[in-house]
């Protein structure tokens, strides 16, 4: 895989929301929301600072990205806010780099119990998480109690 991981940039933010608007509400719509939570004008529930968002870029373009914040919700440290890939990219192993990022990013921050909110129809984003160690938590969120094991799962898949 030739795509580079790096901290996301004010720039990134229209192709993430174009990314995002692939399966959901439109480009304006994002551009908004990722850019005000970015800036920290949004925030989910129970949010602390910090947040991070990091991009996947593919010859020069973003093909996806992922962000997540600390929190309380859940007795949890941290959130996975967002994690998606463009629909040309998807199967290549862009989404597994994007969690191992963000997860040492959660480990930097001290924030080992992250959880995730995702609906149970989505049946792709679960199979994901879990595939990197999460658990149920309840019937909409999942959590990881720590978020090693994904760093610990992406070695074992080499």
């Amino acid at each position: 895989m030739s795509v580079e991981i790096r901290p996301a940039v004010d720039q990134d933010i229209a192709a993430m929301a174009a990314i995002r608007s692939q399966a959901w509400e439109s480009e304006a719509y994002w551009l908004s929301r990722i850019g005000k939570y970015l800036e920290a004008e949004q925030s989910p529930q129970h949010a602390l600072e910090p947040r991070a968002a990091f991009v996947a870029v593919d010859a020069g373009v973003v093909v996806g990205f992922v962000a997540g914040h600390r929190t309380r919700r859940y007795e949890c440290d941290g959130e996975l806010q967002w994690i998606d890939t463009a629909q040309g990219h998807r199967r290549r192993g862009i989404a597994g780099a994007l969690l191992d990022t963000v997860a040492a990013w959660f480990v930097e921050q001290n924030a080992l119990r992250v959880c995730v909110n995702v609906v149970p129809e989505n049946f792709a984003a679960r199979g994901l998480y879990t595939k990197y160690g999460a658990r149920p938590l309840n019937e909409n969120w999942l959590v990881w109690e720590d978020i090693r094991v994904i760093g610990a799962q992406r070695w074992n898949d080499h």
